[in-house]
């Protein structure tokens, strides 16, 4: 229960998980104007959330 009341997981989720649906339409894409759009803004909000996990394990293991 603790993992769903730290936001550091909560928003980590999120972004990895958004982050990685961008990733997956930019490689599935075909024709776009703009598909590069979706290959940063998704490498920044897989990274983002990448850290934000890695903050809320290691705050979750000092704590143990």
């Amino acid at each position: 229960m603790k993992r769903l009341t730290d936001l550091r997981f909560i928003i980590g989720l999120f972004f990895s998980l958004t982050g990685l649906i961008l990733l997956l339409s930019y490689f599935m894409a075909t024709e776009s104007n703009h598909p590069q759009l979706n290959l940063y803004a998704g490498g920044v909000m897989l990274i983002f959330g990448l850290v934000m996990l890695v903050l809320f394990y290691k705050g979750d293991a000092e704590n143990a």
